[in-house]
């Protein structure tokens, strides 16, 4: 009988005791996840904002992570680190595949139970802004919506936590429709001013407060649509920029030199939150968009305002122009 080479012998033993080893760690793994033996359950969110509002509902009482922290989330697509940590969180929330289109197959193969897609299990509102808008976190009143989505979703996952979860839900949509009021108020002035996004992004945002906004996305009727409505506002002889192009974080010199040939001003918004501190939370992105978005808004003469909408215009020292019809 022939001798197996003494290297041979090492490689398969070797192999052999990996294989055990990875069956005993799948093992542990699986009895971890499915006693509760004390181990956080995860709640991986797929972008920023939505993690910011899901983190009302859990509180402490789940670990909740962003998936997409520095990538478009139209175009990313998982990597292997990424698709671990959707196998062993408890629940995945997404917006849809109008949003994470890439992110939708990998989404296909997670258990129903487990995941939990927002576009197409809320009611929403739209008054005011593009059906075609899937970032409906921008709205304050949409976001108290998600929140309740994902409460009800956890509250099943966690029958003994169902009150809490619930009671947070509430409480956040108690401040969301504060914030909404607010939101509108400090944009209801400009609401004749042209508002023009790099593509349909904003009008959610924009929308509820009655700010149109056009889009320059890569649909001819989108273009079309935005260059009308800036015909209809003849640029001024001094060349005083009369309206915004709001595009998104980082600023890029294609966007600015959009702007100054549409005699708009250019501010870059960034909806994902991208720039916040880790800890951030919604209603600190929705500070920030604001404060950003009359970055250039404040910029807008009264003149051009009243000339808009047809409105009597009146200046507040803090607050910029007020108008009364």
């Amino acid at each position: 009988m022939s001798k197996q080479p003494l290297p041979t012998i090492l490689f398969l033993l070797v192999a052999s005791l990996a294989v055990l080893l990875a069956g005993c760690d799948t093992k542990n793994l699986g009895d971890e996840r499915d006693s509760g033996s004390g181990a956080t359950p995860l709640l991986l969110a797929s972008i920023g904002p939505v993690a910011m509002i899901a983190r009302e509902v859990v509180g402490d009482d789940m670990e909740v992570r962003t998936l997409i922290r520095n990538g478009d989330p139209h175009h990313y697509a998982p990597k292997v680190t990424d698709r671990v940590a959707m196998e062993s969180a408890q629940l995945v929330v997404w917006l849809g595949p109008a949003m994470e289109s890439v992110l939708a197959r990998q989404m296909s193969l997670l258990p129903a139970d487990r995941q939990l897609g927002l576009l197409a299990a809320g009611d929403y509102e739209f008054e005011g802004a593009d059906s075609g808008d899937p970032h409906i976190w921008l709205r304050p009143r949409n976001a108290a919506v998600m929140a309740a989505l994902i409460a009800t979703r956890l509250a099943a996952l966690n029958p003994e936590q169902a009150d809490v979860f619930r009671t947070r839900a509430r409480n956040f949509s108690r401040a969301m429709a504060n914030l909404q009021k607010v939101q509108d108020r400090a944009l209801w002035a400009y609401r004749g001013v042209p508002v023009v996004s790099t593509h349909t992004a904003y009008s959610q945002f924009f929308g509820p407060a009655g700010v149109k906004t056009e889009s320059l996305g890569s649909s001819a009727s989108h273009q079309h649509g935005a260059r009308t409505m800036l015909e209809k506002h003849k640029a001024a002889e001094d060349g005083q920029a009369r309206g915004c192009l709001f595009g998104e974080v980082p600023e890029n010199e294609r966007d600015r030199q959009t702007a100054a040939h549409l005699n708009l001003g250019y501010v870059a918004l960034d909806p994902l939150g991208v720039g916040l501190p880790p800890n951030a939370d919604y209603t600190a992105l929705m500070a920030k968009l604001l404060a950003d978005a009359r970055k250039c808004l404040g910029t807008i003469p009264d003149t051009a305002l009243d000339a808009a909408s047809g409105a009597e215009v009146e200046t507040d020292p803090e607050t910029g122009p007020n108008r009364s019809e």
